[in-house]
């Protein structure tokens, strides 16, 4: 079990510049060496499409203050909402793998491990 290290609330530009997309991010206790980022949608728009922007807005408002790079430290989870949900086959949350600058892969994860 993680305690929890960080908390706050983000917003993020959308295709909609009057309506931004809103995140909860949570930072927990590093586990193997890689700091645990859960990241929850709290509006309706989709994370996982908005997930370049999102990965930057991170990257610039919180990691680059303690000179951390997302890429090579964190292991960044997303709580999916209900639009991301039916997108993503039904499951709940999902682990952001990086591969190289920008690119991403998806896998299922459960949460109940993580925290």
């Amino acid at each position: 079990m993680s305690s929890l290290l960080f908390e706050r609330d983000l917003l993020y530009p959308t295709q909609n510049v009057v309506d931004p997309g809103i995140l909860h991010v949570k930072l927990l206790s590093p586990t193997n060496s890689r700091i645990p980022v859960i990241i929850e949608s709290k509006s309706m728009h989709s994370a996982v499409d908005n997930i370049k922007t999102i990965v930057d807005i991170l990257q610039k408002e919180i990691f680059d203050r303690i000179n951390i790079k997302i890429f090579e430290n964190t292991l960044m989870y997303l709580k999916l909402n209900e639009l991301d949900k039916l997108n993503c086959g039904g499951v709940d949350c999902i682990q952001v793998i990086f591969k190289e600058d920008n690119d991403f892969t998806y896998e299922p994860a459960d949460l109940e491990y993580i925290i």
